[in-house]
């Protein structure tokens, strides 16, 4: 959508002649500006979300139909989401305006940036809050923070002489890690990137030249972007499966209170080595083990969906009520209490930004499915509608 397009959708607006589509469009996006525009954002942040949004605006709009099966949802109740100005709308025959923006009075929002930076000399240094700049400094090591919240780490080769204590003794581990409604991202002195998920951490050596290889530690949800050195390979040691990378992005989810482990290869190609099992992944692969097993499956996925949480939205692909709870857990750090009864089977298919309150998420899944949700606290209680 160019300045002009934007342009005559406002006059029709204003002249109402608009259609139903378009006018929650223009709607949409003036609720996710006007919720959106958080106090502590600096200049550089806005600056940057202004040209995202820009370029969300050039694509062609992906619209989808939410569905909850069983299919037993008549036309008039079905949903589009419409997904490109980081929100969504909905337009249903039999759902009123006053019922899709109707607030409550318990609500949560989403999680933010922050993580807590363990140093190998068991320091701690929480990173809510803190502004750009230098944040840590020891020796030859510093670490870093930009405008985006992504950590850096550097060292000065010049400032290690050979009788330094920085070029001595075993390599030096830090851990960054996100409790539930958190979110991070580091560049490890490599050049790596590794974006965390909330209740996530990696654990990594702060100078990868006292070892042939780059290994690390990872729990929860990571994504990496590595900084390939066939030389010395990254590998990844994650609940007893170690993955080597081959030039490659990839996507580790590995929660507690996930049933399986799924890695996922974006581009370049993985090596995962569980037991005496070994498998080579290609771009659009994932590989999927088990906690007490050393067998590895592979099979064809949607990138899309697993790297929806790093893009800022959730994308629920056939996905079962339960799996979904889970990740609105994590991310709004709540707790979840279903009915003894209640049946978790039911799928959705759907997506919708991160970085709105949870009640809107949660009136997405109400009008398809056969649930209502009640906010008491930092809990959601499930219930038949």
């Amino acid at each position: 959508m160019n300045d002009r397009e934007l342009k005559d959708l406002l006059l029709k607006y204003g002249n109402n002649t608009a259609t139903e589509d378009e006018k929650s469009l223009l709607e949409s996006w003036y609720l996710h500006h006007q919720e959106s525009e958080l106090p502590d954002y600096t200049l550089d942040e806005r600056l940057q979300d202004a040209a995202a949004v820009r370029e969300n605006l050039k694509r062609q709009f992906r619209i989808g139909r939410l569905i909850s099966l069983p299919l037993r949802i008549s036309a008039a109740a079905c949903v589009l989401i419409l997904l490109g100005l980081g929100g969504f709308y909905l337009v249903r025959n039999n759902v009123t305006k006053n019922e899709l923006t109707a607030t409550t009075h318990h609500d949560i929002p989403p999680g933010q940036n922050k993580a807590v930076l363990a140093l190998a000399n068991g320091q701690k240094i929480y990173i809510t809050g803190i502004k750009k700049g230098i944040i840590y400094r020891q020796g030859a090591l510093q670490v870093t923070r930009n405008n985006n919240g992504v950590l850096a780490y550097t060292i000065n080769k010049s400032l290690i002489a050979p009788g330094n204590a920085d070029n001595q003794g075993p390599a030096k581990y830090n851990t960054l890690s996100t409790p539930r409604g958190g979110q991070s991202s580091i560049t490890l002195a490599d050049g790596t990137v590794a974006y965390l998920d909330a209740q996530s951490s990696v654990r990594f050596p702060v100078d990868f030249s006292k070892s042939k290889e780059r290994r690390v530690e990872v729990t929860g949800q990571v994504y990496f972007d590595v900084r390939h050195n066939a030389s010395k390979p990254f590998r990844v040691d994650v609940k007893g499966q170690t993955i080597e990378d081959i030039g490659t992005v990839f996507n580790i989810n590995a929660y507690d209170d996930e049933p399986v482990i799924k890695t996922t290869l974006i581009s370049g190609g993985i090596k995962i080595t569980r037991g005496n099992s070994t498998a080579t992944l290609r771009p659009g692969q994932q590989a999927i083990t088990v906690a007490d097993k050393t067998n590895i499956r592979v099979k064809e996925t949607d990138t899309e969906e697993v790297t929806a949480w790093k893009n800022g939205y959730f994308l629920f692909n056939n996905e079962k009520l339960e799996s979904i709870m889970r990740k609105i857990s994590r991310w709004y750090d709540v707790d979840i209490v279903y009915p003894q009864d209640q049946n978790t089977n039911v799928e959705y298919w759907g997506s919708i930004t991160r970085y709105d309150n949870v009640s809107k998420v949660l009136k997405m899944l109400e009008i398809t499915g056969d649930v209502k949700f009640r906010i008491e606290g930092k809990k959601i209680f499930i219930e038949k509608k």
